[in-house]
């Protein structure tokens, strides 16, 4: 892999924040309170293959 960038969204994908990504693992920080985390991926490989995937409401945080 060449390329990797990850994405998380606090409002189902309306707005999308750049987390940082470290020897190919996502450190997502949550807001306050609770609420569903969205994730989107985007990775490059040496020969030009791009792929990108999305996950709206990949999982619940915070309190119940």
């Amino acid at each position: 892999m060449r390329e990797l960038a990850v994405e998380a969204s606090y409002d189902d994908g309306a707005t999308w924040n750049r987390v940082p990504v470290r020897d190919g693992a996502a450190r997502v920080r949550h807001p306050a309170g609770a609420g569903f985390v969205s994730l989107r991926a985007t990775a490059a490989d040496g020969a030009g293959n791009t792929v990108r995937q999305t996950v709206v409401r990949a999982y619940r945080y915070g309190p119940a």
